[in-house]
């Protein structure tokens, strides 16, 4: 595998540049898979190994972020351009061209350079599996071996709109508690920093005795004083460095999905997230045909919590023992008694598919439910525990001064 610079001239007479990487090493051959589909070559280099990995680093750090809402617009694009019978080289070309995102644009140029060398579309999009979900590979192969590909692009482009609605609710809800406690949180430092330095003044002034607690409180007013730097750096530190091992460190990430999970209110959003997520996605590939331990394996692999993908892992190995999927998913032990019943029914009757979009169904309706709600959920524990704050800082910091005004006064 080598990086090329390449100019061309494509059959519509316009000159293409861009930079590809390829299945050869030669030159001759680089330039006989470029010159596939009528084009013609003006120049193509090989990159060196230096001038390849500055490309390659600079294409990570540098490329914008794909939406998955741009991809479900992308495919409901494409389906309707293939469904009135456009080739699809041509409405990849199409759906390129109108498309004001220039990574996305040079992923599908490079998608059509390899159908038009004979690639098919599965096998173009598989190449660029850090754009596509692993189930619309699948979905688009099944679409490209049944002759369904416009009902399978319309399936993909659905599906991404229905999770991305999912992952926004729970992203809307989770923001809301994490503003609460984050404004609580620098409102405390602010009279710790600010505030309590000006009345320990005061009381220096006019030698008043001061209780346990004020002394405490002014303890923890002088270390932040001390180590305001230190605190703010270690804080960034450790904030960044959670997030890299959530994303980096498996066993770390595991052991955060289930403290998440255990949480009040936060675990039930982010469990009723992941089962309707789960049941989207495996009704979606039931319906189009692949075989339920595939399905489960593809599962295990789409899903981002770390305690769902073991149990999926666990009822992939109980389905291979012969195990029935309603019991597979009893034994799981995380899935409530209403999901396993609901599978049951529907490997019993047939309707699996049709149980599994029910069951997907109810709980986006949940979550959907949760999200709307959550403030009034929120607002009582917000209260008390602000309350609790701010009425030690008053019982520690004002108290004196009202006892030396009550000795002044009966003086």
């Amino acid at each position: 595998m080598s990086y090329f610079r390449y100019k061309m001239l494509n059959p519509l007479g316009d000159v293409v540049s861009g930079i590809v990487k390829l299945p050869f090493n030669d030159l001759l051959s680089a330039i006989s898979y470029l010159e596939g589909g009528e084009n013609t070559t003006i120049s193509v280099t090989k990159m060196g190994a230096v001038s390849s990995f500055i490309f390659t680093f600079m294409k990570k750090t540098g490329r914008r972020k794909i939406e998955r809402k741009l991809l479900a617009e992308w495919f409901n694009n494409l389906s309707m351009m293939v469904r009135a019978g456009m080739p699809l080289a041509t409405a990849l070309e199409e759906s390129a061209d109108s498309l004001d995102h220039p990574d996305f644009e040079r992923d599908i140029r490079d998608m059509i350079l390899s159908i038009k060398r004979g690639s098919n579309f599965s096998g173009a999009v598989e190449r660029h599996r850090h754009i596509f979900p692993k189930t619309v590979c699948h979905l688009i192969r099944i679409g490209e071996e049944s002759g369904t590909l416009d009902d399978r692009l319309k399936d993909s482009a659905d599906h991404l709109t229905r999770i991305q609605a999912i992952i926004s609710d729970t992203k809307q809800a989770l923001m809301y508690p994490s503003f609460v406690f984050l404004a609580i949180g620098s409102g405390m430092v602010f009279w710790f920093y600010f505030v309590v330095p000006k009345i320990v003044a005061l009381f220096k002034d006019l030698d008043v005795h001061l209780p346990p607690l004020t002394l405490f409180l002014i303890g923890i007013s002088d270390f932040i004083q001390s180590f305001f730097l230190e605190i703010a750096a270690g804080s960034i530190i450790f904030f960044f460095g959670v997030i890299f091992l959530y994303k980096s460190f498996a066993p770390f990430k595991k052991a955060m999905d289930m403290i998440f999970l255990k949480l009040p209110i936060i675990g039930t959003l982010v469990q009723a997230s992941n089962l309707a997520f789960i049941t989207e996605y495996f009704s979606l590939l039931l319906n189009a045909g692949i075989d339920i331990r595939q399905s489960v394996k593809i599962l295990e692999e789409s899903v981002g919590n770390e305690v769902f993908r073991t149990k999926l892992e666990g009822i992939r190995a109980n389905l291979a023992t012969g195990i029935s999927i309603s019991d597979s998913f009893t034994r799981a032990k995380i899935f409530p008694k209403f999901i396993c019943r609901m599978i049951n029914i529907g490997e019993v009757s047939g309707t699996l598919p049709d149980q599994l979009n029910y069951i997907a169904n109810d709980y986006k309706y949940k979550l959907a439910r949760l999200v709307a709600g959550l403030g009034k959920i929120i607002e009582p524990l917000v209260l008390v525990v602000a309350g609790m704050m701010f009425a030690v800082i008053i019982a520690g910091l004002f108290l004196p001064i009202y006892d030396l005004v009550g000795n002044l006064g009966s003086m």
